[in-house]
């Protein structure tokens, strides 16, 4: 009988040892998991990511060994072990992507699914505690009939037999498990390895498309610097240019025609300097522009005769616009001679003949380089484009092509202005521009101008002026701090038929006004001493001023938009003469200005 119980105990430590030992290898394996997440949030940690991962797979296969088959149903007769385990499942399939996310020193993440984790210990070693009594409760029983009944020999025996086939079901189950488990881990790596492929392929992409718009916000500030240089230069210039240009004018009525062919010059110079001014104030976005709502396919159809002059008969033109083209907000005149400054150099590019296409189509831009690199904000915009099959350019002319006074071109046959004319002009307009070419297969501009919410106005012409008007002895004061401007303005005008008062501080302009003495007309610098303009001056004493008109002239069109509230809009009501200017336009402007008060 003793041997019959000796060999009853040892059959029956099978079943025991075998329910006793998963709950507390779950549990085991459940620390291991909390234990790799507190490593793996320190800096010196020797825990690598993919132990961490093999940790959880395994928590996780032990989860559905226990759920499921014989030794599930063993485990469902445990208090609270059903439960347990839909929690313990519930939990990993919540944390599984926080898991695989997981990078090493994410402190915060690791500590929050650590503590997660630490909730379940509890239950589990509740279930490891249970299946250890509810094992030895029953071995008990068998000890306690085995003591009192030897008839229960033969009931030890079979039992003892169907232990055996249980065990040898759940090695097999377990087995099975094993091999599952592998197969799964096995997948499990091969997506990781996909997805870890797709994510450095989605990195270098990003790392391509980062480069690429620092290269264009470092070439965006170069140029940002440029321009500033550039428009104070041209400050000082159109102030010297006006003095040459204006004296010269003077000289063609007191020399004869002998010294004449010697001044002529003299203005074809200042007049070419004027232009090489007025196309580096484009560049530095300093110009006056004139923006309203212009429609680009009448504009470019009307430029259709100009275009085949200027390019020549080698040059096929195609003209491509959308029917329903937005209205563009930008100033006609100088659309016009972007488009002019863009053929001719196309046709440069054309030596031996070509094609020259200028289309236009609506676009909505959110997320274009454009605006990602700070050149432009999205919204609804009008993209002219002007494109030719010429030589095109290499990627380092390409990277320096909107720079002034930068050329491909022989010496003497170009200044450099034209695309860092074009550049300034789309800048100040609200919009970008962009170059697309190909060294032998051509080139493309594309310009993106703001879309106007208001329809076209075709504005009726002025009238025809006679340069050669003349006063009839009115009065005009002359405002300007710069004694050369003043000495010329007062001689240009003594030319013209007018009397002046020439003064150079607003101060003696009030006292000439609280004199009485007759002022006809006043032309005024923009920009007077002591930091005010010369808008803001004659607003502020109206009363003193508000029957006589005021002309305003300044060789810095970005003086005339210190104070707009827009900052590039000089209002159309006011005459304005920019440095240098011509006696015959001072002489237009005179005669329109006393026209409408007379």
């Amino acid at each position: 009988m003793n041997s019959v119980l000796e060999e009853s105990r040892r059959v029956d430590n099978t079943p025991r040892d075998t329910l006793i030992g998963l709950a507390s290898q779950t549990n085991y394996e459940l620390h291991q998991l909390i234990y790799g997440l507190v490593e793996f949030q320190r800096p010196d940690s020797e825990i690598s990511k993919q132990q961490l991962l093999n940790r959880f797979d395994v928590l996780w296969s032990r989860e559905i060994t226990n759920s499921s088959g014989a030794m599930g149903r063993v485990f469902e007769r445990l208090e609270g072990a059903s439960e347990t385990l839909s929690i313990l499942r519930q939990t990993l399939r919540d944390t599984e992507e926080d898991i695989i996310l997981l990078e090493k020193g994410d402190t915060s993440k690791a500590r929050k699914l650590a503590d997660r984790y630490q909730e379940l210990v509890p239950r589990l070693q509740k279930i490891s505690t249970s299946a250890t009594y509810y094992a030895t409760d029953l071995t008990a029983q068998l000890y306690e009939q085995f003591a009192t009944v030897n008839y229960w020999t033969m009931i030890l025996i079979s039992l003892m037999l169907l232990t055996s086939l249980l065990v040898a079901i759940i090695i097999w189950n377990e087995r099975r498990a094993l091999k599952n488990l592998a197969r799964h881990l096995e997948d499990r790596v091969e997506e990781r390895t996909t997805d870890l492929k797709r994510a450095n392929r989605l990195l270098k992409q990003e790392v391509q498309e980062r480069k690429a718009l620092e290269e264009k916000l470092i070439q965006a500030q170069k140029m940002e610097v440029i321009g500033q240089l550039t428009g104070g230069i041209a400050h000082d210039f159109n102030n010297l240019l006006a003095i040459i240009q204006g004296n010269a004018e003077l000289l063609l009525d007191y020399v004869d025609d002998r010294d004449k062919k010697l001044v002529k010059p003299i203005l074809r110079s200042s007049q070419r300097g004027s232009e090489l001014t007025s196309r580096l104030l484009a560049f530095s976005r300093k110009q006056a522009l004139r923006p309203e709502a212009t429609d680009i396919t009448d504009h470019v159809n009307s430029m259709t005769e100009l275009l085949d002059r200027s390019l020549g008969e080698t040059i096929n033109i195609k003209l491509q616009t959308d029917a329903n083209l937005w209205p563009a907000l930008v100033d006609p005149g100088q659309l016009e001679n972007a488009l002019l400054n863009l053929a001719v150099n196309a046709r440069h590019a054309m030596p031996n003949g070509g094609t020259l296409v200028i289309e236009a189509h609506n676009e909505t831009l959110t997320n274009d380089p454009l605006i990602k690199s700070g050149q432009m904000s999205a919204g609804d915009y009008i993209c002219l484009m002007v494109s030719d099959n010429g030589v095109g350019m290499s990627g380092e002319v390409k990277a320096h092509a909107f720079e002034p006074f930068f050329t491909t071109k022989e010496v003497g046959k170009g200044s450099g202005l034209g695309l860092s004319m074009v550049y300034g002009f789309v800048q100040q307009s609200g919009g970008a521009v962009d170059i697309e070419s190909t060294l032998g297969k051509g080139t493309t501009v594309k310009m993106y101008f703001p879309r106007s919410e208001l329809a076209p106005v075709t504005n009726p012409s002025e009238e025809d002026l006679n340069p050669s008007y003349l006063g009839n002895g009115e009065t005009v004061l002359i405002l300007e701090d710069d004694l050369g401007v003043l000495e010329l303005a007062d001689n240009l005008l003594h030319a013209l038929n007018y009397k002046t008062i020439s003064l150079q501080n607003p101060t003696e302009v009030l006292n000439v006004a609280q004199s009485g003495e007759k002022i006809d007309a006043i032309l005024s610098d923009v920009i007077l001493p002591g930091g005010q303009t010369g808008p803001e001056f004659f607003e502020k004493y109206s009363d003193m001023f508000q029957d006589i008109p005021i002309i305003f002239m300044s060789g810095y069109p970005a003086e005339v938009t210190v104070n707009d509230t827009n900052g590039q809009i000089w209002d159309t009501d006011r005459p304005l003469l920019n440095k240098p200017f011509r006696t015959s336009e001072l002489a237009q402007q005179l005669h329109l200005a006393l026209k409408r008060i007379y």
